[in-house]
């Protein structure tokens, strides 16, 4: 039982702790520390829990935005939920921090690229015009997301792992160098 309480808490404070860096950050479009974030997290407490921590955090920055609706919601959601998924199945070997910045480049199109299918669907656009758009701002998100992890994932994942290995609230021994 006490260990089901702290993985809730965790869960809370993290994914609280990236639902506020997010809106810190909103005033600058496509540039945020969620991509970061989630793979950290992914590494330290393991799929499954980032997993939760991604859902939780695309329906509260949906609800907080006013944009509750299943064309933004879906897509949200599989595009947040891709992190913990991959790097926790066929990524499972990506734990360097070069291996994970390139995963996080890539990640920014991806991102992109999941929510064409809803915005033609809902909207009628072109789907090449769309993506052709979309592009600028898929770079951004994956020069903001592979700069975050290329920089902080080394020092934030030593601390972090340590904190919550003192505790014993990390998920398996598997993920720790």
């Amino acid at each position: 039982m006490r260990k089901s309480i702290f993985d809730i808490a965790i869960i809370a404070i993290f994914t609280g702790i990236v639902f506020a860096v997010e809106q810190v950050l909103a005033f600058i479009p496509n540039v945020q520390l969620t991509v970061f974030l989630l793979i950290l997290y992914t590494r330290l407490l393991g799929g499954r829990k980032t997993f939760f921590i991604a859902l939780l955090h695309t329906i509260m920055d949906n609800i907080y935005n006013g944009t509750l609706l299943a064309h933004m919601v879906i897509p949200m959601a599989m595009a947040w939920s891709f992190i913990p998924l991959t790097l926790s199945t066929i990524f499972k070997r990506f734990k360097s921090s070069f291996s994970l910045t390139i995963f996080a480049f890539v990640f920014g199109f991806v991102y992109g690229i999941i929510f064409i299918p809803f915005s033609v669907y809902t909207y009628g656009y072109e789907p090449w015009a769309y993506f052709m758009a979309d592009v600028p701002f898929e770079f951004m998100m994956a020069i903001s997301g592979a700069l975050s992890v290329a920089l902080l994932y080394q020092p934030v994942y030593l601390l972090l792992k340590e904190e919550l290995d003192h505790y014993h609230l990390l998920e398996a021994k598997r993920y720790i160098r």
